[in-house]
Protein backbone atom coordinates (compact mmCIF):
# COMPACT_ATOMS: atom_id res chain seq x y z
CA UNK A 1 0.00 0.00 0.00
CA UNK A 2 1.39 2.75 -1.10
CA UNK A 3 1.38 6.18 1.34
CA UNK A 4 -0.47 8.66 -1.07
CA UNK A 5 -3.45 5.88 -1.07
CA UNK A 6 -3.63 5.73 3.11
CA UNK A 7 -6.86 7.44 3.59
CA UNK A 8 -6.92 7.38 7.31
CA UNK A 9 -4.87 6.30 10.70
CA UNK A 10 -7.31 3.91 11.36
CA UNK A 11 -6.91 2.21 7.87
CA UNK A 12 -3.32 2.45 8.13
CA UNK A 13 -3.35 0.89 11.49
CA UNK A 14 -5.17 -2.09 10.73
CA UNK A 15 -2.19 -2.54 7.64
CA UNK A 16 0.46 -2.44 9.97
CA UNK A 17 -1.52 -5.00 12.59
CA UNK A 18 -1.69 -7.22 9.23
CA UNK A 19 1.39 -7.31 8.60
CA UNK A 20 3.16 -7.98 12.17
CA UNK A 21 0.77 -10.57 12.82
CA UNK A 22 1.61 -12.32 9.72
CA UNK A 23 5.71 -12.03 10.66
CA UNK A 24 4.72 -12.62 14.75
CA UNK A 25 2.65 -15.36 14.02
CA UNK A 26 5.38 -17.33 11.74
CA UNK A 27 8.36 -16.47 14.41
CA UNK A 28 10.69 -19.28 15.07
CA UNK A 29 11.34 -19.52 19.19
CA UNK A 30 13.18 -21.19 21.05
CA UNK A 31 11.38 -24.64 22.72
CA UNK A 32 9.12 -24.51 20.04
CA UNK A 33 6.14 -22.55 19.06
CA UNK A 34 4.83 -20.02 21.73
CA UNK A 35 0.94 -19.99 22.90
CA UNK A 36 0.92 -16.42 22.24
CA UNK A 37 1.46 -17.08 18.76
CA UNK A 38 -1.92 -18.68 18.02
CA UNK A 39 -3.72 -15.67 20.28
CA UNK A 40 -4.30 -13.79 17.69
CA UNK A 41 -7.39 -11.15 19.71
CA UNK A 42 -5.01 -10.58 22.41
CA UNK A 43 -2.14 -9.78 20.19
CA UNK A 44 -4.17 -7.19 18.07
CA UNK A 45 -5.60 -5.42 21.39
CA UNK A 46 -2.08 -5.20 22.70
CA UNK A 47 -0.73 -3.47 19.58
CA UNK A 48 -3.91 -1.51 18.49
CA UNK A 49 -4.18 0.23 21.81
CA UNK A 50 -0.09 1.18 21.25
CA UNK A 51 -0.34 1.92 17.52
CA UNK A 52 -3.32 4.63 18.47
CA UNK A 53 -1.33 6.50 20.85
CA UNK A 54 0.84 7.06 17.85
CA UNK A 55 0.80 9.97 15.38
CA UNK A 56 0.26 9.45 11.78
CA UNK A 57 3.60 10.56 10.87
CA UNK A 58 5.34 7.98 12.85
CA UNK A 59 2.91 5.53 12.02
CA UNK A 60 3.65 5.89 8.18
CA UNK A 61 7.71 5.66 8.89
CA UNK A 62 7.22 2.43 10.91
CA UNK A 63 4.86 1.16 8.05
CA UNK A 64 8.15 1.53 5.79
CA UNK A 65 9.66 -0.20 8.20
CA UNK A 66 7.89 -3.07 8.28
CA UNK A 67 8.22 -3.17 4.33
CA UNK A 68 11.94 -3.16 4.34
CA UNK A 69 14.29 -5.89 3.56
CA UNK A 70 14.11 -7.09 7.47
CA UNK A 71 11.48 -8.31 9.59
CA UNK A 72 11.14 -5.58 12.91
CA UNK A 73 9.75 -8.53 15.04
CA UNK A 74 12.63 -10.63 15.00
CA UNK A 75 14.63 -7.53 15.41
CA UNK A 76 12.48 -6.68 18.77
CA UNK A 77 12.48 -10.25 19.99
CA UNK A 78 16.04 -10.88 19.12
CA UNK A 79 17.10 -7.73 21.34
CA UNK A 80 15.12 -8.33 24.16
CA UNK A 81 16.85 -11.55 24.38
CA UNK A 82 19.98 -10.08 25.55
CA UNK A 83 18.50 -9.28 28.98
CA UNK A 84 16.48 -12.46 29.66
CA UNK A 85 18.33 -14.96 27.83
CA UNK A 86 21.79 -13.47 27.44
CA UNK A 87 22.90 -17.39 26.80
CA UNK A 88 20.68 -17.69 23.69
CA UNK A 89 21.21 -13.88 22.42
CA UNK A 90 24.85 -14.76 21.95
CA UNK A 91 23.96 -17.55 19.47
CA UNK A 92 21.72 -15.25 17.17
CA UNK A 93 23.74 -11.47 17.76
CA UNK A 94 25.18 -11.56 14.51
CA UNK A 95 22.07 -11.85 12.76
CA UNK A 96 21.05 -8.65 14.28
CA UNK A 97 22.34 -5.28 12.44
CA UNK A 98 24.54 -2.78 13.95
CA UNK A 99 23.39 0.10 15.75
CA UNK A 100 24.50 3.62 15.31
CA UNK A 101 25.65 5.89 18.08
CA UNK A 102 22.85 8.27 17.23
CA UNK A 103 20.30 5.14 17.11
CA UNK A 104 21.35 4.29 20.66
CA UNK A 105 20.81 7.94 21.84
CA UNK A 106 17.56 8.22 20.38
CA UNK A 107 16.19 4.87 22.22
CA UNK A 108 17.89 6.08 25.49
CA UNK A 109 15.82 9.92 25.10
CA UNK A 110 12.99 7.92 24.36
CA UNK A 111 13.45 5.43 27.18
CA UNK A 112 13.97 8.28 30.12
CA UNK A 113 10.26 9.96 28.79
CA UNK A 114 8.67 6.77 28.46
CA UNK A 115 9.94 4.92 31.78
CA UNK A 116 8.79 7.66 33.87
CA UNK A 117 5.34 7.35 32.23
CA UNK A 118 5.65 3.51 33.17
CA UNK A 119 6.47 5.03 36.69
CA UNK A 120 3.54 7.30 37.17
CA UNK A 121 1.26 4.08 35.70
CA UNK A 122 2.18 2.13 38.46
CA UNK A 123 2.07 4.43 41.22
CA UNK A 124 -1.28 5.91 39.98
CA UNK A 125 -3.11 2.78 39.26
CA UNK A 126 -1.06 -0.57 41.07
CA UNK A 127 -4.08 -2.97 40.77
CA UNK A 128 -4.25 -2.74 37.10
CA UNK A 129 -0.22 -2.51 36.88
CA UNK A 130 -0.39 -6.12 38.69
CA UNK A 131 -2.18 -7.52 36.00
CA UNK A 132 0.49 -6.66 33.52
CA UNK A 133 4.88 -7.02 32.99
CA UNK A 134 6.74 -6.24 35.61
CA UNK A 135 8.60 -2.85 35.48
CA UNK A 136 12.14 -3.38 35.32
CA UNK A 137 14.59 -5.54 33.86
CA UNK A 138 16.11 -6.26 37.01
CA UNK A 139 12.70 -8.27 37.41
CA UNK A 140 12.92 -10.49 33.95
CA UNK A 141 12.68 -13.72 34.44
CA UNK A 142 11.99 -16.65 31.65
CA UNK A 143 8.27 -16.20 32.51
CA UNK A 144 7.91 -12.53 32.49
CA UNK A 145 9.89 -9.79 30.22
CA UNK A 146 9.84 -6.32 32.30
CA UNK A 147 8.40 -3.26 30.27
CA UNK A 148 11.89 -2.00 30.74
CA UNK A 149 13.28 -4.82 28.30
CA UNK A 150 10.50 -4.81 26.30
CA UNK A 151 10.40 -1.22 25.39
CA UNK A 152 13.55 -1.14 24.48
CA UNK A 153 13.56 -4.51 22.06
CA UNK A 154 10.64 -2.67 20.23
CA UNK A 155 12.54 0.69 19.83
CA UNK A 156 15.79 -0.79 18.74
CA UNK A 157 13.97 -2.86 16.15
CA UNK A 158 12.63 0.82 14.86
CA UNK A 159 14.70 2.55 12.19
CA UNK A 160 16.41 5.78 13.51
CA UNK A 161 13.96 7.69 10.74
CA UNK A 162 11.04 6.18 13.01
CA UNK A 163 13.27 6.85 16.12
CA UNK A 164 13.55 10.56 15.09
CA UNK A 165 10.13 11.20 14.47
CA UNK A 166 8.56 8.95 17.54
CA UNK A 167 11.02 11.14 19.93
CA UNK A 168 9.47 14.37 18.80
CA UNK A 169 6.37 13.22 19.14
CA UNK A 170 6.84 11.56 22.44
CA UNK A 171 8.56 14.90 23.46
CA UNK A 172 6.11 17.15 22.87
CA UNK A 173 3.72 14.94 24.52
CA UNK A 174 5.74 14.81 27.47
CA UNK A 175 5.24 19.14 27.86
CA UNK A 176 2.18 18.75 26.91
CA UNK A 177 1.59 16.73 30.18
CA UNK A 178 0.09 14.13 28.14
CA UNK A 179 1.17 10.54 29.79
CA UNK A 180 1.41 7.82 26.35
CA UNK A 181 1.29 5.01 28.79
CA UNK A 182 -1.66 5.70 30.90
CA UNK A 183 -3.45 6.63 27.68
CA UNK A 184 -2.22 3.51 25.82
CA UNK A 185 -3.93 1.02 28.69
CA UNK A 186 -6.71 3.54 29.27
CA UNK A 187 -7.59 2.28 25.40
CA UNK A 188 -6.79 -1.60 26.67
CA UNK A 189 -9.18 -1.29 29.77
CA UNK A 190 -11.91 0.32 26.80
CA UNK A 191 -11.54 -2.42 24.63
CA UNK A 192 -11.99 -4.72 27.28
CA UNK A 193 -15.26 -3.10 28.34
CA UNK A 194 -13.99 -0.68 30.98
CA UNK A 195 -14.42 3.32 30.59
CA UNK A 196 -10.35 3.71 31.64
CA UNK A 197 -7.25 2.98 33.71
CA UNK A 198 -9.22 4.15 37.24
CA UNK A 199 -12.68 2.51 35.90
CA UNK A 200 -10.04 -1.29 36.17
CA UNK A 201 -8.45 -0.30 39.78
CA UNK A 202 -12.09 0.75 41.32
CA UNK A 203 -13.54 -2.30 39.83
CA UNK A 204 -10.75 -4.98 41.51
CA UNK A 205 -10.38 -3.01 44.55
CA UNK A 206 -14.05 -4.30 45.70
Amino acid sequence: MQENNIKSKEELIEKILQKEWDFFSKLHNIGGRASCQDNKEDFIIMRKAQWLTFNLETLKSYWRDLNSDKNPLFEKYARMMKDNMPDEYERIKDNLESVSLEKKALVNKIMLVYMEWEEEFFSFFPIYSSMGRPLYTFQDSLEDTSIETYLRGELYSYSEETLKSYYEYINSMYIDGINLAIKNMDIIAQMQGFKDSRDVEKYYRK
